[in-house]
């Protein structure tokens, strides 16, 4: 039984196999009240049940529709609207990790919701969609109200260890205001805490958001080297795609180089996705999705993932499940110790800065799209800036590159799963007693998975560059900046230190930032030579900012660091 693999992507896809709306129950009496994702899933499911395509109740309906004048109009403005909706949400966003990715997401369920209906939904959407609203007029995903941050990886678990806080998940529900989505992207330094194992693994960024008890996570993590190379990346069996997924297609712009991640640029993306029950002190299910560039390897404890396999395949696709699982469950600890975020910022308020990020649709409200965009959604005001809060970075005090963590005491339980049935039908429960509706699945023995273990982290050892002119090749950006717009330099004493000075020229409104920085050992040819390369993308000759995708950015002074340092 092959791995679950090669399930393609659309423009820019973050998803995998197909969605299910089950979710593992937990060891309570029947008739227990339904989780805030079963009742989404069901009111989700009610506003989308149409006769099945073909049937002649489903031709009955297309007649009646055709035959409507009123609905057809109504249907031929949503299709001028809808294309306008879309890319004022994509565009509406700060630019961090978790930002674009959340709205990847946007984009991926619209564009199979419109083109191939909720059937082709990616198993993402079963903890992703508790990040989004769904607009029933515009036939629309929108994202929840964000809040977002910016920390130091290495500050929130120095913080984490001194045990400051009760190891209590509940607490979560006084501190996270409920339906509101909770970003913290992490600062990038070579000197980041990452993950040691069958390879290293890096923190870009993890979303929650709370629905009564219940905290759907997603963390946006990178490997290096990934568990599949881009020498072992097949092209699609396009016969399978078709059979299995409806003829959705990869997007043929996308390629290998778009897995990494936009400044650990030698680390492919992974991401994790699971809901905890607060209350309980566990998570029903776990996702591991590998982006492989045009398609993902998706490992899953999701039981209805296999209801489309033939029983001879289902113990393959279990095993090969868990030993993916097993692979990150260092991460998925992590995952756990992370939920404390909220707790880190609550616990100083005073060293908290608001920072504004301007949008990519105000920085380019003069374009033509933007305009068109403005006209047929009737003069929308666009946010002009996305405010993020971010914690200032603590000295680093000289510490152990070893560090163990262990994480707050949740548990992973997956006992069995609902399957629905038709609404008349009679199914069983766990006990055997008869109900409708719905008929309780045990979960095979080999299918558990066990609590999160502690987890060791380690800093990347920072060595002194050898050369004759040793120093910091940095990417800064200060929010007053325009869109997209980053200062390039060099400093032979910090990069920090050169943001402070940087911060308090009297031109800058606010403080700058250090996004990225490499050691190197002849820091005056670097910056000469990234400077050359970047020239088409300078705003002034005499000064050195420079306007261009961070990603970019950084893969051509990585690229340069290499060439000069192996050269």
């Amino acid at each position: 039984m092959p791995e679950p693999e090669n399930l393609p992507k659309t423009e820019p896809a973050r998803s995998g196999i197909e969605h299910t709306t089950i979710q593992p129950a937990t060891s309570v009496p029947l008739y227990r009240p339904a989780s805030p994702f079963e009742r989404r899933m069901r009111k989700f499911s009610l506003q989308h049940n149409f006769p099945p395509e073909g049937t002649p109740a489903a031709i009955h309906l297309q007649k009646m529709m055709d035959m409507d004048v009123a609905f057809q109009l109504k249907l031929k403005a949503l299709k001028e609207k809808i294309p306008h909706l879309l890319h004022s949400r994509l565009k509406n966003g700060s630019g961090l990790q978790m930002s674009k990715l959340l709205r990847s997401y946007v984009f991926e369920f619209f564009n199979r919701y419109h083109q191939y209906g909720v059937d082709s939904f990616p198993t993402s959407f079963n903890v992703v969609e508790s990040f989004m609203s769904f607009d029933r007029v515009n036939l629309f995903f929108e994202l929840r109200h964000e809040r977002e941050h910016l920390l130091s990886v290495n500050d929130y678990f120095r913080w984490y260890e001194k045990n400051e806080i009760p190891r209590h998940p509940p607490i979560l529900e006084s501190l996270m205001t409920e339906g509101v989505i909770y970003s913290y992207d992490m600062l990038s330094d070579e000197n980041s805490l990452r993950i040691s194992g069958k390879s290293q693994q890096v923190f870009a960024g993890v979303s929650f958001i709370r629905h009564e008890h219940e905290l759907s996570c997603l963390l946006l993590a990178g490997e290096n080297p990934p568990a599949k190379p881009d020498a072992e990346i097949l092209k699609f069996d396009q016969e399978e795609i078709q059979n299995n997924r409806k003829g959705i297609e990869p997007d043929p712009n996308l390629s290998t180089k778009d897995r990494y991640l936009d400044v650990y640029t030698d680390f492919a993306k992974v991401i994790l996705l699971t809901r905890f029950d607060l209350r309980a002190g566990k998570h029903d299910v776990r996702y591991v999705h590998l982006d492989l560039g045009q398609s993902f390897t998706v490992f899953t404890d999701d039981f209805s993932v296999m209801r489309h396999l033939p029983n001879p395949d289902k113990e393959g696709f279990k095993k090969n499940a868990m030993d993916g699982l097993a692979r990150y469950d260092d991460l998925f600890a992590a995952l756990s110790s992370f939920i404390y975020l909220p707790a880190f910022f609550a616990a100083f308020p005073m060293d908290v800065n608001d920072l504004r990020l301007v949008t990519e649709l105000h920085a380019f409200r003069e374009d033509k799209r933007v305009k068109e965009t403005t006209r047929i959604l009737g003069g929308v005001q666009w946010p002009k800036f996305r405010k993020v809060r971010c914690l200032s970075m603590a000295p680093q005090p000289e510490e152990a590159s070893l560090k163990t963590i262990d994480p707050p005491p949740l548990e992973f339980k997956n006992s069995g799963y609902w399957k629905p049935i038709a609404p008349n039908e009679i199914g069983e429960d766990k006990d055997g007693e008869k109900i409708l509706g719905r008929t309780w699945v045990s979960s095979h023995e080999t299918w558990s998975a066990r609590s999160p273990q502690s987890f060791i982290l380690n800093a990347k050892i920072k060595l002194e560059p050898s050369g004759p002119d040793p120093g910091i090749i940095y990417v800064q950006r200060s929010p007053a900046h325009e869109y997209n717009v980053y200062k390039i330099g060099l400093t032979r004493r910090g990069a920090e230190v050169r943001a402070k000075e940087l911060s308090r020229s009297s031109g800058v409104a606010l403080p700058f930032g250090v996004l990225a920085n490499w050691s190197v050992g002849d820091c005056g040819t670097v910056e000469k030579r990234v400077h050359e390369r970047l020239a088409a993308y300078r705003v002034n000759p005499r000064r050195e900012f420079f306007r261009a995708e961070l990603q970019q950015i950084v893969q051509i002074i990585s690229g340069i660091v290499q060439e000069l340092s192996t050269g």
